[in-house]
């Protein structure tokens, strides 16, 4: 019986070893994150990495991520890449603009140097220049 309980042992030291070794992505500093971050396009910081838990979406925040906002290689990966699709001048569509470059330019805190976007307001842009005039 002192082999069964012995070896009973060894499996709970596994146990504990696996356990140990588990990492929680919870526990990683902002600085690391945003890290991680840095490495993810635009649309999967926005569509996932941002909707994972509040200390992500902190972290997806951080106004080194928000330096440059460039959103002409989502227009051109949706297919034709051209201007006059309809689909683009919907007034939902630059609502919808507006909001990213209004959220890029908040995040950013005086960061950001360069914005490449199509179909946003005139609105979005003058609050962009006020906000760094």
């Amino acid at each position: 019986m002192a082999d069964g309980e012995e070896r009973g042992g060894e499996g709970e030291e596994k146990k504990e070893a696996e356990a140990e070794e588990i990492r929680d992505w919870s526990e990683l500093t902002p600085v690391c994150l945003a890290n991680v971050f840095r490495r993810l396009t635009l649309e999967d910081r926005w569509k996932g990495a941002m909707l994972v838990c509040r200390a992500w979406l902190d972290a997806a925040c951080d106004s080194s991520l928000f330096e440059s906002f460039d959103l002409e290689p989502a227009f051109d990966a949706t297919g034709s890449g051209r201007p006059d699709d309809a689909a683009w001048w919907t007034p939902a569509f630059c609502r919808r603009v507006d909001s990213m470059l209004r959220f890029a330019i908040h995040c950013a805190t005086g960061a950001l140097w360069e914005i490449r976007v199509r179909h946003c307001s005139d609105d979005a842009l003058s609050f962009s220049a006020e906000r760094y005039a």
